[in-house]
């Protein structure tokens, strides 16, 4: 006995069976089916291309962004966290810092501020950055507010709360960022007195 060969179909067969199927597809998909019929071949048959570069440019930039505001934030949590090597290592090795004084590294502002503050309690606020990103360089623009008391025996009489805003650049170094300038400008300051937090009963 001969194995059967399965009838093959003839041209006019197969162009009704692929007329009367994409008329099925019509009829269930509505205006989508319709818009993939009306796709060329070649397009029914290739996925969409992946993430263009320019979506890939965006996404780094966000990343950028995100980084830069961690940045700032260490910043701010050193300060009132007393974390002075941490403050000094947020600079590039050279920036330019004009916080009412200037200094002339992260390492002399970290110094200078644990000499005047020591263990007083500050607290110190930035929000609203503007951020802008050129390659390996930024910059940014942060709203501020800070509230600082000086320690007991200090020249400092009162302490002060601050509105302001901090004028920052940026730069990227082996794929890090840090501060490369920071310029503070405060549009209000007032005075308010002194406050030493009382010391911690002892613990029975």
């Amino acid at each position: 006995m001969t194995a059967q060969t399965p009838p093959t179909r003839s041209p006019w067969r197969s162009r009704v069976a692929g007329a009367a199927a994409v008329a099925a597809l019509l009829a269930g998909g509505g205006a989508g089916a319709a818009a993939w019929a009306s796709q060329p071949a070649a397009a029914q048959h290739h996925p969409a291309p992946g993430p263009s570069a320019s979506n890939a440019a965006t996404v780094q930039r966000l990343a950028d962004i995100e980084d830069i505001r961690q940045l700032k934030a260490r910043y701010f949590r050193s300060i009132d966290s007393k974390q002075w090597p941490q403050l000094a290592a947020l600079f590039t090795p050279h920036p330019t810092i004009d916080v009412s004084v200037k200094y002339h590294s992260g390492k002399e502002l970290a110094e200078k501020t644990a000499a005047l503050l020591g263990d007083a309690p500050t607290a110190h606020q930035g929000f609203l950055p503007e951020i802008t990103v050129n390659g390996d360089r930024a910059t940014g623009i942060w709203a501020m507010e800070d509230y600082v008391s000086f320690p007991a025996g200090s020249s400092y009489k009162n302490g002060f709360h601050g509105y302001g805003e901090y004028h920052d650049t940026y730069q990227r170094i082996h794929g890090h960022w840090y501060i490369s300038s920071t310029v503070l400008s405060r549009f209000r300051v007032d005075t308010v007195p002194n406050w030493t937090p009382a010391p911690e009963a002892p613990k029975k």
